[in-house]
């Protein structure tokens, strides 16, 4: 190869070497990976969580109704 196409290889090189510096590596990756795994398990928590508060205040609402209903025909 002629000095001049080195040169050019070389500037290349050096140019790609610049480009990715910025980029992440893959350790920042897998922590990145790891922190959205953490957030969707605690958001699938939260989730069951208020599922079950639901459920919970569903009955209690049927059960009030029932009351009410009982006391309204006791009432008249």
């Amino acid at each position: 190869m002629s000095e001049e196409i080195l040169n050019k290889l070389l500037v290349e090189v050096v140019s790609i070497k610049e480009d990715i510096k910025g980029l992440a590596t893959k350790e920042e990756l897998f922590g990145v990976k790891d922190e959205i795994i953490g957030d969707v398990d605690r958001f699938v928590k939260l989730h069951e969580t208020l599922d079950l508060e639901l459920v919970s205040l569903r009955h209690k609402y049927a059960r009030l109704e029932e009351r009410v209903e009982k006391l309204e025909r006791v009432a008249g």
